[in-house]
């Protein structure tokens, strides 16, 4: 009897540690593991969804390395990365590419964000023409100093777009890190810093407030053809509608073919809880969430849920 009783409690333990073998090596859009690329320069929203994500989901592991978008769009193409999180989507010649390798992404737009200018304290000017900071952007001869967080980093493909050049003027200059931008700007009053909104974004946030202290944020006008706004900062009310003029869309592009926790994370970022994230955060949510707001007899508006 006591050979039995051990031979059946060897078979429970054993089988209990196979379970839990099992459910460790599952794989599904709230298990698993993943390793992801993502631009640098959107950084603080992709912290906080990661955050959110793995404490709503404790059995999903994202390994989220931050780096410039020209290398990660780069690795996407050969296979060593599948699931990237950039600020534009596959252009032409990329999906062609992916196609004729039976690989067809899928993109999940989830905020649009802005490309955001920011200059010394005591500048003369806190307010441009889009027209006047494109020429000045163009231009080494501008007596401007523009930096930038990296040279190949989104912000830069944009920038070379907007002054239509194959390479950045002698007048740009690349930092290692976004602080490293804000310290520039703050010791130099010739200097325009080019960032990505989100970075100063979260009005609650001691670091955007701290950093708003010290540096001005510039507004720019729309082009000739729709001045009717005036000069307009990449305030959330102003990315509605695209009214200011340097906004961008941000992706999650997934590789994996499958239902992982490549899916898991995008669907997370796109619903109610990742939306409200972006909200916070200062940005514009692609799918906007319902709110309740309390009316009273005062000049302020309550969110309430």
């Amino acid at each position: 009897m006591k050979r039995f009783t051990a031979y059946l409690l060897f078979l429970l333990f054993s089988t209990s540690m196979a379970c839990v073998k099992k459910a460790e090596d599952i794989e599904g859009p709230t298990m698993g593991a993943l390793r992801i690329l993502a631009d640098e320069s959107i950084k603080d929203i992709v912290e906080q969804e990661e955050e959110i994500f793995e404490r709503f989901y404790p059995y999903a592991r994202l390994d989220i390395t931050y780096t410039n978008e020209r290398d990660m769009f780069a690795q996407l193409l050969v296979d060593s990365i599948d699931l990237i999180m950039s600020t534009r989507r596959l252009n032409a010649e990329e999906t062609s590419y992916l196609s004729r390798r039976q690989s067809e992404p899928r993109h999940f737009a989830y905020a649009t964000s802005a490309i955001a200018f920011i200059a010394n304290r005591n500048a003369a000017d806190t307010a441009y023409t889009y027209e006047k900071m494109v020429s000045m952007l163009g231009d080494s001869a501008s007596g401007r100093i523009f930096v930038i967080e990296n040279v190949k980093s989104g912000i830069t493909e944009q920038i070379l777009q907007l002054i239509n050049k194959p390479d950045l003027p002698g007048h740009f200059y690349a930092l290692a890190s976004k602080k490293e931008v804000f310290e520039y700007i703050k010791a130099h009053e010739n200097a325009i810093g080019i960032i990505d909104y989100v970075a100063i974004g979260d009005s609650d946030s001691a670091f955007t407030r701290e950093v708003l202290a010290e540096v001005n944020l510039l507004a720019l006008s729309r082009p000739q053809d729709s001045i009717q706004y005036g000069f307009l900062k990449p305030y959330q009310y102003n990315l509605q509608d695209r009214k200011y003029p340097l906004t961008r869309e941000l992706y999650v592009i997934n590789n994996t073919g499958k239902s992982d926790v490549g899916i898991g994370f995008a669907s997370f970022i796109c619903g109610e809880i990742g939306q409200k994230i972006v909200l916070k955060a200062g940005l514009l949510p692609t799918y906007q969430t319902e709110r309740n707001l309390e009316f009273k007899n005062s000049p302020d508006i309550k969110v309430v849920k």
